[in-house]
């Protein structure tokens, strides 16, 4: 088994906080430059599933699963980058496409789980912190055709589609048209606790 971490983290992009969180939280961060021309790694890419394996699950059920498109399979890299709204262009330098989507209803009782959504979004969050720590670009788009997805791969209803993912190694913002490029700089920011934390009762 070889170490999981084998390198420490490469913070992309350091924010401010307000409180003491470790850097790689602070760091995680959706950029739009990658290089086309670096493919990612079939083992870090393991390794980012691997993170979404062990997301937490109510009775275990793990609805989650991920679609991944490669170079090594041109022709269906290409019909899944053609799925993708023309707002994300910049996606489609992305060596590695990666569609997320959840079960419906639980594998045992087949009954509606109405917590599957909740449950992938954690699961692509481990998945978005271990590509941070390989310091990798990880975007997530809700901006495809999803009708388009499931025709092109036959996907069924049983599964909710939910967003597109580009993944591959930082490239050169220059590449990026203004808006894009501006984004990869300017300040990150968050709204403070005060806006969205209740203590011990609800006012507003």
């Amino acid at each position: 088994m070889t170490d999981p971490t084998p390198n420490p983290s490469p913070v992309l992009r350091p924010a401010e906080t307000d409180y003491p969180i470790p850097p790689l939280i602070a760091g995680r961060w959706s950029g739009r430059a990658i290089d086309p021309e670096r493919p990612v790694e079939d083992d870090v890419l393991r390794r980012l599933l691997e993170a979404a394996r062990w997301a937490p699950s109510a009775f275990n059920n793990q609805p989650w699963a991920y679609l991944v498109f490669t170079s090594a399979d041109p022709e269906a890299l290409a019909k899944a980058r053609a799925t993708l709204n023309k707002g994300n262009a910049w996606a489609l330098a992305a060596p590695a496409l990666i569609y997320s989507l959840a079960e419906t209803h639980t594998r045992k009782s087949k009954r509606p789980n109405r917590r599957h959504l909740y449950e992938l979004g954690m699961a692509t969050a481990q998945m978005a912190l271990q590509a941070a720590q390989e310091g990798l670009v990880f975007h997530q788009m809700a901006g495809f055709d999803s009708q388009a997805l499931r025709e092109a791969f036959g996907i069924g209803e049983a599964y909710a589609l939910m967003t597109a993912i580009a993944v591959g190694y930082p490239g050169d913002p220059a590449l990026l048209d203004a808006e894009d490029r501006a984004g990869e700089t300017k300040p990150r920011l968050r709204r403070a606790q005060e806006k969205w934390v209740r203590w011990n009762e609800w006012e507003g």
